[in-house]
């Protein structure tokens, strides 16, 4: 009997689902324009905090071999993507059309003063670098680090050149050995996500959330045309009711799941985008999906059951969502985030799936690399069904 009274429930809702086909499309179509969107614009910012080639225009006013020396000194930086303009070009120019964060002027004289042993006590400059407004002031600093390292050992090698010494190459050979890079991931070069890689799984997590609105809406219009009250005649019980109510969901969270990364995969590389490569476990992904819409759907029951109106509850699930959005990482990435900010991220449902599927895309890992996102995601959400349970059982 309690068989077919949940199966009953589940026909029910899937019922009700089919006649709102507008909304259903709204839990799909949503996060699939956040994703294109936002994977597609910030496709240049992420690449270069990720460590892909910072633009530098090299204007080079003199020419000669010195010129041309320090220009493929700063090409070797695979930090930089340099592009070299005739000596007419305006840098500031250049810099407002936005292609570059840097503009080097290289003066006629560049190449008597760079050899010069004057230059030492000279005020004046040996190149004016012109920095475009919207560069940070933490690349600002390293980009001249590396410039005047640059100038200081082409400076060095005339100097060792003119004394008999015609190359440094077994210093950098050494020089190369000396400092040893490992990463804290096998096989993981970056430590920042790229465009497609934070938004994808952002934007889905956030979806997965999304359906309290439509959740919550349809079990109020349930009280109130009082179809609750009648199912409750037949003798189904809480139970009943709540996984009638749960199961269609469920399978709705996993359906949306699938899509997105497909379409990160996908879809997003047709259109000009980075191609999301679906790293680690393909068991990962299963429970922190599975886990992740026992969080959405234990917050869309409670909010479902507190709220006495169809406009509290649309309120209070978007409201919440975009609150827990906006501190989990989801609009704004934890990673850019002060502080006190990521450490509030901490609190956000929303911030575990994100950092779970980041574990997952970006470095490759298992289901023991996610185990504390999965393990806080269930447990909030078996917590706030089993609130939802105990303030809707005295209503019935």
């Amino acid at each position: 009997m309690r068989r077919s009274a949940t199966l009953a429930a589940i026909i029910k809702e899937l019922r009700l689902i089919r006649r709102d086909p507008h909304g259903l499309a709204l839990l799909f179509v949503l996060p699939l324009v956040f994703i294109l969107i936002m994977s597609l614009a910030m496709r240049d910012l992420y690449a270069t905090r990720a460590g892909a080639g910072v633009g530098v225009l090299v204007i080079d006013r003199g020419g000669g071999a010195q010129a041309e020396a320090l220009y493929q000194r700063l090409a070797a930086n695979q930090g930089f993507a340099l592009t070299r303009l005739a000596e007419a070009a305006d840098a500031r120019a250049a810099l407002r059309a936005g292609d570059y964060a840097f503009a080097v002027e290289l003066p006629a004289d560049f190449e008597t003063r760079i050899g010069e042993a004057a230059l030492l006590a000279s005020q004046s400059a040996l190149v004016r670098v012109t920095v475009a407004a919207d560069t940070s002031r933490q690349l600002e600093l390293i980009f001249n680090a590396a410039l005047r390292e640059a100038l200081q050992r082409q400076r060095a090698e005339i100097m060792l050149t003119r004394m008999g010494v015609t190359s440094l190459a077994a210093e950098d050979e050494a020089s190369s050995r000396r400092v040893e890079t490992v990463y804290a991931y096998e096989g993981a070069r970056a430590a920042a996500p790229s465009a497609v890689q934070q938004n994808v799984p952002a934007w889905l997590v956030f979806a997965l959330f999304f359906v309290a609105v439509p959740f919550s809406n349809a079990f109020i219009k349930e009280r109130q045309h009082g179809a609750l009250a009648r199912l409750r005649s037949t003798n189904m019980g809480a139970g009943a009711q709540f996984a009638g109510k749960l199961a269609p969901y469920f399978a709705i969270n996993q359906i949306q799941v699938v899509l997105m990364l497909l379409a990160g995969a996908f879809l997003v590389p047709l259109l000009g985008g980075e191609a999301l490569a679906l790293n680690g476990a393909p068991l990962g992904f299963i429970l922190l999906s599975t886990a992740l819409s026992i969080a959405a759907l234990g917050m869309a029951m409670l909010i479902a059951v507190i709220a006495r109106t169809s406009e509290q509850a649309t309120l209070t699930a978007g409201v919440g969502n975009i609150v827990l959005a906006a501190i989990g990482g989801v609009m704004v990435p934890k990673f850019v985030m002060p502080e006190a900010m990521q450490t509030l991220a901490g609190f956000s449902p929303m911030a575990w799936g994100v950092d779970g599927f980041l574990e997952l895309l970006l470095r490759g890992g298992g289901v023991l690399d996610i185990q504390m996102e999965l393990l806080k995601l269930t447990g909030f959400g078996l917590a706030a069904l089993a609130l939802a349970w105990a303030l809707y059982r005295p209503q019935e």
